[in-house]
């Protein structure tokens, strides 16, 4: 596992770049899947080849010079090919690089500190470039719990995150300087330090873009009161062209918050149990696609086109749809985000199931809780809910169209998840796909285990005091909706549009309009949600083997909801007539 790049190794690449003026790279090599790339070159010096390899292209340059350096320690003026006396500046230069090693094996491992010493500032170079203009610099609305600073360069905005002011400032210098870098003469002497910036432009640049029209909505939403739009997280659904960024929509959004209070459990699917942002988010996204199914029947501009002539659908060609979330998700994947060693990699708690805990913040293992029942929670026994990590996880393997949309369209999945902050790669593999990845198998036609690109940024955002207890949800062309976190219900304390039973109620009419009527009960009268949902098969098939894999590879069991909540009848009301399929 390729270590973080820490100040010291940033010093390392600048400080050769300084010294050894004859070396030359040799183009990069890119090998495995595009979610994993690894990344090697070759430095060529003093008539010898090292090999560096790594995560990323600043990654595997380092380590190239590491390894010089490595054999310069080795042979030092002993060595057979060194037939010359160094000069004095040599030796100088020598030992200099050698404390610079000692140094970095010696010194703790900052993660928090992003802004490199020692180092001209990005906000430094970009004053220099442009010492003919007034640059404007202003402070935006907090991106959650991270400041946001913009920079204006000839004309054009750039946005920077950090947990400080002065971090964001920089970070928005630093986007500048990488976006001007294809346009703009840029000096020499800055040249490969802005290389050095560029190295992960490519996924920086999707996840800027993505907070960015995330927060564009968030700030356009008009609230009765301003402690609705405080929040900690936000998370958002990003419907794209495959590969063209310029195609980027966000399609509904929520900000999270705690989870629903034992106390106002609902026997008739009313309340929301789970009000973490990209819970929500998805929620919003299923009733969505109600609405663009119902869209594509009616002859109009549709994600969704007839795919057969038993009302089935399908999205059209390369829609793909993006997870942005503004921090790493609760459970497995937060836990784990922070500065781990290859030593606790293989601890035994790696890759539980978590639950996230009723009225309070994190989550613990489900080891301990594995059934929960009504009578208990309502004798005082805290109510479990699975992690948001565990149910990332779900969603890659049985889709983001749960269990009743299945019956329409085949499982849809994330083609990206960005996570904002507190994002570590190994970790974010792990979590979503890898502990499961060579166990499960035999899945249901059209289901699979799916490996979403990741991306994100490791800093860590400033900490929150406290939590707001009400979370809002966005649908494009439906307006908001603030929840109040604790009760699962609106603030008018009425029933949310994206609870059970009112997507259920949102499938029903699918049902009745399309006259695909097979996977209601024979009793339209008399609907059950569980019933309902237990006509599914192949689903129902697909869940149970992957709950069966996190419990024979001793993750733990999957803690369900107690069942009395899932038993309560829909009222079917009165058919909707058929409407006839547009092909």
């Amino acid at each position: 596992m390729d270590e973080p790049l820490d100040t010291e190794n940033t010093n390392l690449l600048r400080y050769f770049n300084e010294t050894q003026s004859n070396h030359e790279w040799s183009p990069f090599v890119m090998e495995g899947p595009s979610h994993s790339l690894t990344f090697k070159i070759s430095l060529y010096l003093n008539n010898r080849r090292f090999d560096g390899c790594g995560t990323s292209k600043k990654k595997a340059k380092i380590d190239a010079i590491k390894n010089f350096n490595l054999y310069t320690m080795n042979h030092g003026t002993n060595s057979k090919e060194n037939h010359t006396v160094k000069s004095d500046k040599q030796v100088r230069k020598r030992k200099c690089t050698d404390n610079i090693i000692e140094n970095s094996l010696s010194k703790k491992l900052s993660i928090e500190h992003q802004v490199v010493e020692h180092q001209k500032s990005a906000i430094c170079i970009l004053h220099e470039i442009f010492s003919g203009q007034t640059l404007i610099y202003e402070h935006e609305q907090p991106h959650g719990i991270l400041e946001t600073i913009s920079v204006i360069v000839s004309g054009n905005k750039y946005i920077g995150y950090g947990k400080s002011k002065k971090e964001a400032k920089e970070i928005a210098c630093r986007n500048a300087l990488k976006s001007l870098y294809d346009v703009q003469p840029i000096d020499k002497r800055f040249k490969n330090q802005i290389e050095m910036l560029r190295t992960d432009y490519d996924d920086a640049k999707i996840i800027d873009h993505f907070a960015r029209i995330t927060n564009i909505v968030y700030q356009k939403l008009e609230f009765d009161q301003i402690n609705f739009k405080e929040y900690s997280v936000i998370a958002s659904i990003i419907k794209m062209t495959k590969d063209d960024l310029t195609s980027a929509e966000v399609i509904c959004l929520a900000t999270g918050t705690k989870c629903l209070s034992g106390n106002y459990l609902s026997l008739s699917g009313e309340s929301l149990h789970d009000c973490h942002a990209e819970i929500l988010a998805r929620r919003c996204l299923l009733k969505f696609f109600y609405k663009e199914i119902m869209e594509s029947m009616k002859g109009l501009p549709s994600i969704f086109i007839s795919d057969d002539k038993n009302s089935k659908f399908k999205l059209t060609e390369d829609i793909a749809f993006h997870l942005y979330i503004n921090m790493a998700p609760c459970g497995e994947a937060r836990v784990f985000s922070f500065c781990d060693t290859e030593q606790r990699y293989n601890r035994l708690n790696r890759g539980l199931l978590r639950s996230k805990i009723e009225n309070g913040a994190g989550t613990v293992s489900v080891f301990g809780r594995e059934v929960q029942t009504y009578d208990g929670v309502a004798q005082g026994q805290r109510l479990v809910t699975m992690s948001c990590s565990d149910k990332l996880t779900r969603w890659n393997v049985l889709g983001l169209q749960g269990n009743l949309l299945s019956n329409f369209v085949k499982p849809i999945y994330l083609e990206s998840v960005s996570i904002g902050s507190m994002f570590n790669i190994n970790h974010m593999k792990q979590t979503i796909y890898g502990r499961v990845e060579n166990s499960i198998d035999k899945l249901p036609q059209n289901y699979k285990l799916q490996k979403p690109q990741l991306r994100g940024y490791g800093l860590l955002p400033r900490r929150s005091v406290t939590l707001s207890p009400y979370c809002v949800n966005w649908i494009i062309n439906e307006g908001i909706e603030i929840i109040e976190g604790s009760m699962g219900r609106t603030v008018e304390n009425k029933m949310s549009r994206v609870c059970k039973t009112s997507l259920a109620n949102e499938y029903i009419k699918l049902c009745s309009a399309t006259n695909n009527l097979s996977t209601l009960i024979d009793n339209e009268t008399n609907l059950f949600y569980d019933s309902l949902k237990n006509k599914n098969k192949n689903y129902v098939a697909a869940k149970t083997k992957l709950l069966s894999t996190f419990k024979s590879l001793n993750l733990g069991t999957w803690v369900h909801k107690p069942e009395e909540l899932k038993s309560f009848e829909i009222n079917v009301g009165n058919p909707i007539n058929k409407i006839d399929i547009v092909t």
